[in-house]
């Protein structure tokens, strides 16, 4: 009596610990590409996280996804690799779009080791419990749709194990490959009509069996159709589409459009993609910020220091840098070579820069100090925001150094020659991304000098051979996906070598114009700069 007591019993055990050990499935939200501050993930983890669902820590899952690396673009290769490290049952990620003031929240939801359909919500308020409930809606209709689907695909696996009895039009269904080949004679004939009765009785009765139920479910609830979980289905997806099988998702979209407010709104979509442009590849950039620059000019001469020309190494003077860079066809298709080919520019400005002579004490000179430069450039990235980028360009600039001597007794009581440099710039330049939130660049080019202005003049030191090169290296901090800024330290030299006799500067200092007394110069600067970088 005992045994037979205890045998139900163990049968109701056996059936029960598969449904307690489903009861709460385990699921991981990943970081939000653009939520730089982690708000949006703790707002979508709060709404998720329930009796219906065993949330996995923050912690963990970043220890996770910091073993396989970027996770920008998350593929269902890698959400099963994050799923088998956290022994997840679902992985949820999404990325951040700003348009103003709305925000859009694109979620992406891999389950059972599949992509499912995400989906997307539009808020201003992500601590909002319109917010929330619309999150966890969807996250839920996802996953209970991800769980019937497998239940729905085992069914029809056993299925054709267990034929019913006595159900002749149902054995005929379920072999519609011989019921497809027409038969001779009389029983042709029987074949085509039981098929024909067969068809009026579904379409007389289209709301009997388990996928009718369903269809009228989905019309009711305005619930989507889940994704199939294999990727064939994307296919099948689209014949049904066709085949207007799909009636209950055109009416939730619709629906969903009269009952969103101007705060919250949740919309279907078929990719798990992010959208928007990387840093790599955006179409425009503008940059703007404090600059330092600290300039120095050496002459190269036979005389003593008494009588050859001064060395002027004057203190860092503060400036403004512009700076940035203009790509067209990138904004119709930023993932195409040609949305590489654009057009950079830079302005450097010193605010303040005064100086002084000993041969008019006390009188302050105002100096006028700049450069800009404006070029073609034809930029090479990689689409991922971790991608490295190379660009080439040719630039045409100016630089211009001169003081104001019009408060001086005589112009020539200030031994220090303008200088106006007109070149043309060939450069190289890379970034390279340290992770999502830092990329390290450089950037090197050669001046071809056509003219240096009244240094080279007849007056001063003559005609002169000049060449020069420019090198700047930093470090790119990304704020949020679309502002950024950017720590900067450049290096520009320019040589000198003077020509034939030389200007009266350059041979008469001796007050022997035979010989020559100055043979070359260099012209440096030492320049930083920090910029705040917005793209699109």
């Amino acid at each position: 009596m005992i045994r037979r007591s205890l045998a139900p019993l163990a049968i109701l055990l056996f059936v029960a610990l598969p449904i307690g050990a489903w009861a709460a499935p385990k699921v991981a939200v990943t970081a939000i590409d653009g939520d730089a501050e982690g708000e949006i993930r703790d707002a979508v983890a709060e709404a998720i996280d329930g009796d219906s669902y065993k949330l996995i820590s923050k912690k963990d899952t970043a220890r996770a996804v910091a073993k396989i690396g970027d996770i920008s673009d998350l593929s269902e290769k890698d959400a099963k690799k994050l799923a088998k490290e956290l022994a997840a049952d679902a992985i949820i990620s999404g990325a951040l779009e700003k348009n103003g003031a709305m925000k859009t929240l694109r979620i992406k939801l891999f389950a059972n080791g599949k992509m499912k359909k995400g989906f997307s919500v539009k808020f201003k308020n992500a601590a909002s419990p319109k917010f929330k409930e619309a999150v966890r809606k969807k996250v839920v209709e996802k996953l209970d749709a991800a769980g019937e689907a497998g239940g729905e695909a085992a069914a029809e696996e056993e299925a054709p194990k267990k034929p019913k009895k006595g159900a002749k039009a149902e054995a005929e269904e379920e072999a519609e490959p011989a019921a497809k080949k027409p038969k001779k004679g009389e029983k042709a004939e029987k074949a085509e009509k039981a098929e024909k009765a067969e068809k009026a009785e579904k379409a007389e009765k289209p709301k009997k069996g388990e996928k009718a139920e369903k269809a009228e479910k989905a019309e009711a609830e305005a619930e989507e159709k889940p994704a199939e979980e294999d990727g064939a289905a994307k296919k099948l997806a689209a014949a049904e589409d066709e085949e207007g099988e799909k009636p209950a998702a055109k009416k939730k979209t619709a629906a969903l459009s009269d009952e969103d407010d101007e705060e919250l709104g949740v919309s279907k979509r078929a990719a798990a993609k992010p959208t928007g442009r990387s840093y790599n590849r955006a179409a425009v950039r503008f940059a703007v910020g404090p600059s330092l620059v600290k300039r120095s000019l050496e002459f190269a001469s036979n005389l003593p220091a008494n009588q050859a020309p001064r060395p002027f190494r004057p203190a860092p003077v503060p400036g403004l840098r512009f700076d940035g860079a203009v790509y067209p066809l990138a904004f119709s298709n930023p993932d195409s070579f040609m949305s590489g080919l654009g057009i950079g520019f830079k302005y450097d400005r010193t605010l303040k820069m005064t100086l002084q002579t000993t041969a008019e004490p006390g009188i302050n000179i105002p100096v006028e100090q700049f450069q800009y430069a404006i070029g073609v450039h034809m930029r090479i990235a990689g689409k991922s925001q971790t991608s490295p980028a190379v660009t080439l360009g040719v630039d045409i600039g100016r630089s211009r150094f001169r003081p104001d001597r019009t408060k001086l007794m005589e112009a020539t009581n200030l031994d220090l020659p303008d200088t106006y440099y007109k070149f043309v710039a060939p450069g190289l330049g890379f970034r390279l991304p340290i992770g999502s939130f830092l990329a390290f660049l450089a950037h090197g080019e050669g001046w071809i000098v056509s003219d240096a202005g009244a240094i080279v003049r007849a007056n001063y030191y003559g005609r002169g051979k000049v060449l020069g090169f420019y090198g700047e290296g930093g470090l790119d901090i990304n704020v949020t996906r679309q502002i950024g800024l950017r720590l900067s330290g450049g290096f520009t030299q320019i040589g000198y070598q003077f020509l034939g006799k030389g200007g009266t500067q350059g041979n008469s200092r001796d007050g022997d114009p035979t010989d020559r007394d100055v043979g070359g110069a260099a012209d440096r600067a030492i320049s930083a700069a920090a910029t705040l970088a917005v793209t699109y």
